[in-house]
């Protein structure tokens, strides 16, 4: 009979030595994207084991961050995009929301990096928000789709299909291990129209440290839960996993 945690050891070495090594890599500054898409392709990985069968992409990945990253600002809600959100929305029912992010956005523009720790969190919105939260209010689009899990699922979608980062964000230095907004401003068009924003970042030392987390804790969890991780993939010749060849 095999004895569960001696599958255990070997499967968290892959992945533990993956991310040492890909520490070690010299890249160009501007090929972060290139670490950061490995490492949420580790991140996806690794959710197999902790997912049912035939659960989607975005519910492995978030649940796996939510449940297993120690990311305490997961669930705080990003201002400035909600403020994008409400540039397209003219209801005065949402006035109220706009005067909140409004006031949250000028409180954070003074310069400074703004940590994710100034975000509002989900209750802060109970009094402003017309309605329930996981409603959508502009296609598929809800207050929710703009808290840090729901943004970070976005951020690896576009790593993973267009090797890029959303936005405008910079990194300023590689010792930075916590996301942050800077602010930003452009001049458009010929009449150098100023225009302002906060734009978000999620450095590749906050991806590091947060795939270290999940891999730690997905060990803990595995062996406490008795689960044999290889059980959760297709193994064989056949590259269709189902065919078991």
């Amino acid at each position: 009979m095999v004895d569960t945690k001696d599958e255990i050891q070997p499967f968290i070495s892959h992945f533990r030595d993956k991310v040492q090594r890909l520490r070690g890599y010299k890249f160009h500054e501007e090929d972060r994207v290139f670490k950061k898409n490995i490492l949420v392709s580790i991140i996806d990985a690794l959710s197999c084991v902790t997912s049912n069968p035939n659960t989607g992409n975005r519910q492995r990945f978030t649940s796996m961050i939510k449940n297993f990253g120690d990311w305490p600002d997961h669930d705080r809600i990003s201002a400035p995009h909600v403020g994008y959100l409400l540039d397209e929305l003219n209801s005065p029912e949402y006035e109220k929301a706009r005067e909140f992010i409004k006031s949250v956005i000028e409180r954070n523009s003074d310069g400074r990096l703004v940590r994710l720790s100034d975000d509002p969190k989900i209750e802060e919105f109970k009094e402003v928000w017309p309605v329930q939260f996981h409603e959508n209010v502009l296609g598929q689009i809800k207050l929710m789709s703009f808290s840090h899990l729901n943004l970070l699922y976005a951020h690896r979608n576009s790593l993973v299909h267009e090797i890029r980062d959303p936005g405008h964000g910079m990194e300023f230095s590689d010792d930075n291990a916590s996301p942050y907004y800077h602010g930003r401003i452009c001049l458009e068009g010929m009449s150098n129209i100023e225009t302002r924003s906060l734009e978000l970042v999620y450095p590749l030392e906050f991806y590091l440290r947060i795939t270290d987390n999940v891999i730690s804790n997905v060990e803990r969890y595995l062996i406490i839960s008795d689960i044999n991780p290889y059980d959760s993939y297709q193994f064989g010749s056949s590259w269709i996993g189902e065919l078991g060849a």
